[in-house]
């Protein structure tokens, strides 16, 4: 009995506790002041991907959460991410995000003292994306306040989706 009741116990500490909630005010908030006028979406999409990895904006696992928010998006857009299909090539689409989470958080680690890594970073969040999306969905269509608009609601109304995923 006491075996049982220690494994229970350490099974509970391995289980991540959310330490950051979503905070739909902010996401709001980046959504109406992020650069959209003359932008392509792929260079919105990377600089909102970006951004939010950046300033930490998503709960608990942010790149991870990132990755589904920006999937949420895209998916609103009809843009396939990634352009394959995740169900039949799920190792790919783990192994796709691990570089990219590899890649950002080597650029992160330097932020101290590389004064252009929100730049690098930018950089590799518009590369991967060009390498797992479709990139003429993405480089031909154009930003407009009403798209601007219509990425905020799904934004605000997502935080069910990912409050479930994160969990």
């Amino acid at each position: 009995m006491k075996q049982l009741e220690r494994s229970s116990r350490k099974i509970q500490e391995t289980i991540p506790t959310d330490y950051k909630i979503f905070e739909k005010e902010r996401i709001d908030k980046f959504f109406k002041t992020i650069p959209y006028k003359g932008r392509n979406l792929l260079d919105f999409i990377s600089n909102m991907m970006s951004e939010l990895i950046v300033r930490h904006g998503l709960p608990n696992t942010n790149h991870r959460t990132t990755i589904l928010f920006t999937g949420v998006i895209l998916d609103e857009l009809d843009i396939p991410f990634p352009d394959y299909d995740i169900a039949v090539e799920k190792d790919r689409w783990i192994d796709d995000c691990n570089r990219y989470i590899d890649g950002s958080k080597a650029i992160l680690k330097n932020r101290k003292t590389d004064y252009d890594y929100a730049l690098k970073h930018l950089e590799w969040t518009k590369e991967w994306l060009t390498e797992v999306t479709d990139h003429q969905s993405l480089s031909s269509g154009m930003m407009s306040f009403h798209l601007l608009t219509t990425l905020r609601k799904v934004s605000s109304s997502s935080d069910r989706l990912l409050s479930s995923v994160i969990k």
